[in-house]
C-alpha cells in the first residue's frame, strides 16, 4: 500500500511515496502487524528516480513488516530544485530530511530507521548513515569508497586529463558568471556496455528520467569520499553488497568500503551478473531478502 507524501529538504519540497505493510498479514518479518513500522528510505541510483525500481524494493520490503519511502531527489522527478544537479552532499541532506519526515508519521517506529542505498545512492547512504545517528542500520549495493577513484577508473589516462581540464574550465565560468554547463550523463559516467543497454532502455522507457548533469556536479562527486567517513556508522551496522567483476561501480569500491568500515558489519558478494543485476532480475529476490535478513536481525523487537 503506497501514498503519495511530501517533505521538505533545505526550503525545497521534494515528492516521495511512502509504502506500508498490509496490517497483520504483512508477514513475518520485523514489525509485522498494525505498527509502528520500522522503515527502510530508500537511495536510488544516478539519474534515478522513486519510480525506477523502487517500488519493487518497496513491495518486498512490505512483505518482511518494514515501511519503505521513495523519493524523488532535489532537481529530479516531481521534487522542486536546479535541474541537472546531482551533488552527493546535497542528496545527502535530502535523506537526512526524509528520516526527519518519517519521525513524524505515527505509522513509524521511530527509533528503528535504516538506509538502504543502491550505486550512487549506496555511497549517499554510507554519508548519510555516518553523519545521522538515527540512522540504526545502513546497506549499500554497489555504491563507491572514493567520488575521484571512482570516475577515473571509467577513463583511459589521457580521458581523464582531458576531463580535469573541462572542469577546471567550468570552474572558471562558474566564477564569472554563476552556471555550470549542462552535459550529458554519459559524460559524468562513462558506461560499459552492459551500462550503456541498460541506460538506453531505460531512456526510451522513461523519457521523464535524468539525462543531463552539471559539469560541477561531476567536481561534486570527484571530492565526495564515504570511505573516509564509514567507520563512523559503527556500532551501528553496516551490510555490504557488491559485484564480481563489475565494470561501472568496480568491485574494488566495495571491498573498500568495507574494509574501512568497523565490526559491526558484513559482506554479500554475487557472481558477475553486471553493475545492474542489484536492481532487477534473477538476483533480485536473493538481494533483497540478504537486505531484509539485515535488518531483522538488528531492528526486529
Amino acid at each position: 500500500m503506497s501514498a503519495p507524501v511530501a517533505f521538505f529538504a533545505d526550503g525545497l519540497k521534494l515528492a516521495g511515496d511512502l509504502y506500508l505493510p498490509q496490517g497483520a498479514g504483512a508477514g513475518a518479518g520485523a514489525g509485522a502487524g498494525t505498527g509502528p513500522h520500522p522503515a527502510v528510505v530508500m537511495c536510488h541510483g544516478f539519474g534515478g528516480l522513486r519510480g525506477f525500481w523502487l517500488p519493487a524494493f518497496a513491495a518486498h520490503f512490505n512483505a518482511r513488516g518494514y515501511a519503505a519511502l521513495a523519493f524523488d531527489h532535489r532537481g529530479t522527478g516531481d521534487s522542486e530544485g536546479t535541474r541537472g544537479r546531482l551533488i552527493p552532499h546535497e542528496q545527502v541532506s535530502d535523506i537526512r530530511h526524509a528520516l526527519a519526515f518519517l519521525e513524524t508519521r505515527p505509522e513509524i517506529d521511530a527509533g528503528r530507521l535504516a538506509l538502504y542505498g543502491i550505486s550512487y545512492g549506496g555511497a549517499n547512504a554510507v554519508y548519510a548513515a555516518a553523519l545521522d545517528g538515527r540512522v540504526q542500520a545502513m546497506a549499500c549495493g554497489v555504491g563507491y569508497g572514493d567520488g575521484e577513484r571512482w570516475l577515473r577508473a571509467l577513463r583511459r589516462e589521457w580521458e581523464w586529463i582531458e576531463f580535469e581540464k573541462r572542469i577546471a574550465e567550468d570552474r572558471r565560468r562558474r566564477a564569472t558568471t554563476g552556471a555550470s554547463d549542462l552535459v550529458d550523463t554519459s559524460d559524468v559516467l562513462v558506461r560499459d556496455p552492459e551500462a550503456e543497454e541498460h541506460e538506453a532502455e531505460a531512456r526510451e522507457a522513461h523519457p521523464e528520467r535524468v539525462t543531463e548533469v552539471t559539469l560541477d556536479t561531476a567536481e561534486a562527486i570527484i571530492g565526495f569520499r564515504p570511505e573516509h567517513v564509514v567507520a563512523r556508522i559503527a556500532p551501528r551496522p553496516c551490510l555490504f553488497i557488491g559485484v564480481e567483476d563489475d565494470t561501472l561501480v568496480p568491485t574494488g569500491e566495495t571491498l573498500a568500503l568495507y574494509a574501512a568500515a568497523r565490526e559491526p558489519k558484513r559482506i554479500k558478494m554475487f557472481p558477475a551478473i553486471g553493475h545492474h543485476g542489484v536492481y532487477y532480475g534473477d538476483h533480485l529476490g536473493e538481494m533483497l531478502d540478504a537486505v531484509a535478513d539485515f535488518l531483522d536481525a538488528y531492528l526486529r523487537r
